[in-house]
């Protein structure tokens, strides 16, 4: 039977976060369909006009999800039973918008959806501009960790290292975000400020990945 050692490795990273994603929700029913697709695509015109006042720009606001679905409610009848009711077609529009960070800005456009009356949810969420620079750098710390550890067990085992047989990988996505702020509702007010102050200091992004490496050894 051949002989192998095999080493997990790991590799840490800590950032400072540089950018936010910001993320609006709107949402509304209507009995008629053709009405939800209407009120829907009026909400949009209403929030892009506002980006826009924020002194973004409306292209950089972009659509992640978009559905209209069946809504039903659970209602009792005159004899007692359950049974459900429809209600109407529910849309539901989730737009994102990604800026450098930015405690003004951010507060700029805050107030901006503040003052719409369609009602958005609002949450943002920071992270780093250039994520797959440090995927890859973690996962050449990862592989280091390796031959680090796998050096020190041959040395300590008497045996030598090979030529390496595998590398195993799991390549599951890695969150580099952190998000201070819980979902909010922001509801139209009749004067809104031209901005909140928002003095968001975002705590940093630590991710960490592993490998394993397996050796010929004799």
């Amino acid at each position: 039977m051949d002989k192998i050692l095999k080493v997990s490795g790991r590799g840490k990273i800590r950032l400072r976060p540089d950018t936010i994603c910001a993320e609006i929700t709107l949402q509304g029913t209507d009995e008629v369909y053709s009405e939800a697709l209407r009120r829907a695509e009026s909400q949009l015109k209403e929030i892009k006009t506002a980006v826009a006042s924020a002194g973004f720009a409306e292209a950089d606001l972009k659509t992640s999800d978009f559905r209209v679905d069946t809504k039903y409610e659970n209602v009792r009848t005159e004899k007692g039973d359950w049974t459900q009711k429809f209600v109407g077609y529910q849309y539901t529009h989730v737009l994102k918008l990604r800026f450098p960070a930015d405690n003004a800005r951010l507060g700029a456009f805050v107030a901006a959806l503040a003052a719409c009356s369609s009602d958005p949810v609002f949450s943002f969420s920071y992270t780093v501009a250039n994520a797959e620079e440090a995927k890859e750098w973690l996962l050449r710390e990862a592989v280091k960790d390796c031959a680090k550890k796998a050096l020190v067990l041959a040395q300590a085992a008497c045996v030598e290292l090979a030529g390496i047989r595998e590398i195993d990988y799991s390549w599951g996505e890695k969150e580099f975000s952190v998000s201070p702020v819980r979902p909010m509702r922001l509801k139209a007010a009749e004067a809104a400020p031209a901005a909140f102050s928002l003095d968001v200091t975002p705590d940093d992004i630590e991710v960490s990945d592993t490998v394993t490496v397996t050796w010929e050894i004799s």
